[in-house]
């Protein structure tokens, strides 16, 4: 700690003052949680700023540092990567009843916990560059909602301007675009959705969002965020950009939520970063992109997602925040292959006869 300018020494004696180590918890053979007590006149701020001073003598890849309570930090040193496999994904739930999409299964954590995350009432925003495995978070989301989408209870607007891997959800999809004018029409559409849901609460006289056949959650997909909302065509940009920000802020007591993909997350991009509730920050390209998606001073704080390994086992790893202390943890999403996609639209499929008539309902 001295060597990292964290000890203080009395001007009259002349003792050093180390901060004192309360206590020392081991998750894996990767990771560990240091709780430190600091010294009066110290703010963790300061040793946010030494977390890179800290991991070189600590010899570890990476030091984040969460406020714990007044007087009280934890070190979350990571010794080396937490994930060396991939993690394979639960098995569809048959039924739909047992589908919890308050507490929707998506990987794992640093620490060697289930990663979790309330899909109903929010939005996702997962950003990454080029091959960082940005939609294992939107399958896994997807496959949770499998035996719900075949009963009628959600419904998917996809948006895939790339027209590639999202293309296999085609056959499932309530509303499904790739053309930019069927883009806009989607965005578009999925926000009239939300108006005449809000006409629908009202004239029932409720106040919130409960799923339903009546009432299903109409999830928003978009692929490529960016495409959609910044650099893409202008006609197609002006579009969603007038319609986007009425759907983040409005939607979410109304049975509507977004999955957002984004692969540039710049601040023309993500006008409305702070309207999605879950943001994930997998492999970037800049150290500037990890604050654009996670929030201010992330990256400071351990969210070293411009240092993971352009590398193809390190897909689907990233960063998130913990809401309540606002500190970055390290996950992993779980790898879903062709045949997982597979059983996904297998399980989700609708007679044709039922998906033609809520189309045209």
């Amino acid at each position: 700690m001295e060597a990292c300018n964290l000890v203080t020494v009395h001007r009259t004696t002349g003792v050093i003052n180390v901060p004192r180590i309360i206590r020392v918890r081991s998750h894996s053979p990767s990771t560990e949680t240091v709780y430190v007590r600091l010294l009066l006149g110290q703010t963790p701020k300061m040793w946010e700023e030494a977390a890179d001073a800290l991991a070189v003598a600590l010899r570890a890849e990476r030091v984040g540092v969460e406020r714990v309570r007044p007087q009280v930090i934890a070190l979350i040193v990571q010794r080396s990567e937490p994930f060396t496999e991939s993690i394979i994904p639960p098995d569809i739930l048959a039924d739909s009843d047992a589908v919890d999409l308050s507490r929707v299964y998506l990987g794992e954590t640093e620490h060697g916990t289930d990663w979790y995350a309330p899909l109903v009432g929010q939005h996702w925003l997962i950003a990454g560059a080029t091959g960082s495995g940005k939609n294992s978070v939107t399958w896994m989301a997807l496959r949770a909602c499998a035996p719900l989408i075949r009963d009628g209870l959600v419904r998917l607007h996809v948006v895939n301007p790339k027209g590639t891997e999202l293309n296999a959800l085609r056959p499932v999809s309530y509303r499904y675009a790739e053309t930019d004018a069927d883009i806009v029409d989607v965005i578009q559409g999925f926000w009239s959705t939300m108006q005449d849901r809000k006409q629908v609460l009202a004239e029932q006289g409720r106040r919130t969002f409960a799923m339903s056949r009546e009432t299903p959650l109409d999830l928003l997909v978009v692929d490529e965020l960016g495409a959609v909302t910044g650099y893409g065509d202008r006609s197609l940009t002006r579009g969603a950009q007038a319609a986007l920000p009425l759907i983040l802020s409005q939607a979410r007591a109304l049975g509507g939520s977004v999955i957002g993909a984004l692969q540039e997350p710049t601040k023309d991009v993500i006008p409305q970063r702070d309207l999605f509730s879950l943001r994930v920050c997998l492999r970037a390209t800049s150290a500037g992109h990890v604050d654009m998606v996670l929030g201010e001073d992330m990256r400071r704080r351990g969210a070293l997602a411009d240092e993971i390994p352009n590398v193809p086992e390190s897909a689907g790893i990233g960063f998130v925040v913990k809401q309540r202390s606002r500190t970055p943890v390290r996950v992993r999403a779980a790898y879903c292959d062709d045949s997982d996609i597979a059983e996904l639209v297998r399980v989700a499929g609708w007679p044709v006869s039922e998906l033609a008539a809520a189309r045209h309902g």
